[in-house]
């Protein structure tokens, strides 16, 4: 197997361990840690844990760059065929990473992929298969259209269906990620303008208008605990997601009307606000 797995960490506790632990014990691939700088005792336990595997490096920042930075510090420098961007709080299920690169060999005009992802319960999160936010349905949703209407699927979300048969699709989750690199050198690295959230889709994006698929292969499967590293720093995290989200409108969306541009915009940064007012007094 030629890949390279690159976890970015920032106090991921002791989920950081168990998700080196299933790259390491399921693949032959080299695994880099990144840390953003973590308070916790995730990388101390990690060293300890892997102290003697010659496959892992550990790469130490001396502050929060953000995702997309720090997973470039690898990207920038690859020399393997494929890479994997995985979150720490994600554990690799046997054959999961197998089962995509034989995908992505027979089918080379897939440049990135993914899998189920499930909740640590074992159910299934909706945003492993997403499309692409527009200016329309993103009004739709902060409108609460999905709630109104039920019956249309005003979401960002794909449905899952029970075929074992790889789908190609428009956006995949940044929780995991699979990249053939000879696409990446095409479509260049992560946008480092994004600090955490929406450079998944951004690059999804780009790949896409850069002419290469994107794909989902539901025989593999990975479980995303979600959330553990944002947990202590919810409001910063949300103004990280919503921004991230501005700068996609305005990136990929710069033709729209200036009505809908702006009225997209207002919403995005009116949704930050409640969401942040709940997070605060709903905790």
């Amino acid at each position: 197997m030629n890949a390279h797995i690159v976890i970015v960490n920032y106090n991921a506790g002791d989920w950081l361990v168990r998700s080196v632990g299933s790259a390491l014990r399921y693949t032959t691939a080299r695994v880099s840690v990144v840390d953003n700088a973590s308070i916790d005792s995730s990388i101390a336990d990690l060293k300890r844990a892997f102290k003697e595997e010659p496959r892992l490096e550990v790469i130490i920042n001396a502050q929060n760059v953000g995702f997309a930075t720090a997973n470039n510090q690898i990207l920038n420098n690859l020399e393997n065929d494929y890479v994997v961007l995985m979150n720490p709080d994600c554990e690799l299920k046997q054959d999961a990473l197998d089962r995509i690169i034989s995908v992505m060999q027979d089918n080379e005009t897939i440049g990135l992929a993914s899998c189920r992802i499930l909740n640590a319960d074992g159910s299934l999160q909706k945003t492993c298969k997403r499309r692409f936010p527009t200016p329309k349905t993103a009004g739709l949703r902060m409108l609460g259209m999905s709630r109104l209407f039920p019956q249309h699927d005003f979401d960002f979300g794909n449905k899952v269906s029970d075929s074992n048969s790889f789908e190609i699709l428009e956006a995949v989750s940044g929780a995991f990620m699979v990249v053939r690199k000879s696409a990446m050198d095409k479509v260049g690295v992560l946008d480092e303008k994004y600090f955490m959230h929406c450079e998944d889709l951004d690059w999804c994006k780009r790949f896409a208008l850069a002419g290469w698929d994107v794909a989902f292969v539901p025989s593999a499967e990975v479980v995303h605990a979600k959330g553990v590293s944002s947990k202590a720093r919810p409001i910063r995290v949300l103004w990280n997601l919503h921004r991230g989200m501005d700068r996609f409108f305005t990136k990929f969306y710069i033709d729209t009307p200036w009505p809908l541009r702006y009225l997209v915009k207002i919403g995005i940064y009116l949704s930050f606000i409640v969401r942040a007012i709940v997070s605060r007094v709903f905790g």
